[in-house]
């Protein structure tokens, strides 16, 4: 077994779906590992609805990047603000502003690079939506309280079950804890596109709507958001709109960070890191760059475009882990995508499934919360959010008056 100084320095920038299972099953007598990451915890976010509306608590949507088995991960609370891949150097600023560090700069040396930061969220420039809106992104961004009316911004599949599991608190609790409000409670959800849920068949996109305007949810398609304000949105077709809450789950957009990487990106469209089969980083020129690898919404292999999924992340993180532990052996081997069962919750016990076969209804929700809990990297997880599950369908949701 290598000794301490033979051991190669591994920095990973980002603790998403690709980046996490990197940082927890890389083998540590090969690598001295530094994680960079202003989050310090992985964000289920396929969990975050659910968490919002009182199915678990908080925790279980999230975990840590840090573990007592797996102490010498190093972790720095930080933003990789650019990198020097001649010299091998990352420039970070700290992100701990109650410290008063936020100002504070740092140099990471590394042997081998992993880039995994994700994106950062597309609000397509709309004036105030950061100031007045609510984002599905992290378990903060997850403790939303109880207004009458509820817009939704996005009919992907957070918006969607966002809106379900806002719709299942109101119809199985909120509404017997409030009985003064009982139809008065409006969701409303815009999006740009025609339809929701575009990247399923429109068969099934066509079975959501009409699940969703059952529930008497109002679907505002085709609408386009000029200006966010407190208490109000303004559309180009409706002009203000007023709000209680304002939830914003719209796509993504490129990560700050792609603006100081000279490396390869697509001639169209968002501005990816692109890689070759192995998940090896290609300069400009298409060379590939020794010892950086990148995976997860901010990178895509070069002429085999794959969709940003959580999926296709935590695959390629997965494959990252397996071949870094090979040592110099690693990477003979291509990456290969597996297309797994795409999943939308609706509400009431009512989903769909798209992929390789296609069913809604029951059997549908079933799947999704299998697949929900599947999502999460440990069995003290899963058991704690099956048990949550239990003890919500015979005792109700966790919630509290105010």
């Amino acid at each position: 077994m290598p000794g301490v100084a033979s051991k190669k320095s591994l920095a990973i920038i980002g603790a998403g779906w690709a980046g996490f299972p990197v940082t927890q099953g890389v083998d540590l007598s090969l690598y001295s590992v530094t994680v960079i990451s202003p989050v310090r915890t992985i964000q289920y976010t396929p969990l975050l609805a659910s968490a919002a509306c009182g199915l678990f608590d908080f925790r279980l949507a999230e975990e840590p990047i840090r573990r007592q088995k797996r102490t010498d991960v190093k972790y720095y609370k930080a933003m990789a603000e650019s990198i020097d891949f001649d010299k091998r150097t990352i420039s970070c600023r700290h992100a701990v502003e109650d410290l008063g560090r936020s100002r504070e700069t740092f140099q990471v040396k590394y042997d081998r690079l992993v880039l995994a930061m994700g994106c950062d969220i597309q609000t397509f420039n709309t004036p105030g939506a950061f100031e007045h809106a609510l984002f599905l992104r992290t378990t903060n961004d997850a403790r939303i309280r109880e207004l009458l009316h509820i817009r939704v911004v996005g009919g992907g599949a957070i918006g969607i079950e966002a809106t379900a599991e806002l719709h299942d608190l109101w119809e199985e609790s909120m509404q017997y804890l409030y009985p003064h409000l009982q139809g008065k409670l409006q969701i409303t959800i815009h999006d740009v596109a025609d339809q929701v849920l575009t990247t399923f068949d429109e068969s099934l996109s066509q079975y959501a709507m009409k699940s969703m305007m059952k529930k008497g949810v109002e679907l505002k398609t085709s609408s386009h958001i000029e200006k966010v304000e407190a208490d109000a949105i303004y559309t180009k077709e409706d002009g203000k709109l007023p709000y209680g809450m304002l939830l914003w789950a719209t796509g993504n957009k490129a990560n700050s960070l792609m603006d100081k990487l000279d490396v390869k990106t697509p001639e169209k469209g968002m501005p990816r890191i692109l890689t070759n089969h192995q998940l090896q980083v290609l300069r400009p020129d298409g060379q590939i760059m020794e010892d950086v690898f990148a995976a997860g919404d901010a990178a895509d292999i070069d002429g085999d475009s794959l969709p940003m999924l959580a999926e296709a992340a935590l695959q390629k993180g997965e494959y990252l882990t397996k071949e870094l532990n090979k040592g110099d052996s690693g990477f003979q081997t291509r990456f290969n995508y597996e297309q797994k069962a795409n999943l939308a919750y609706l509400g009431q016990k009512d989903g769909v499934v798209g992929g390789k076969s296609e069913w809604t209804g029951a059997g549908a929700w079933l799947a999704w919360r299998s697949g929900s809990v599947a999502w999460t990297r440990s069995w003290r997880r899963k058991a704690w959010i099956l048990y949550s599950w239990i003890w919500v369908w015979f005792n109700g949701r966790d919630i509290a008056r105010k």
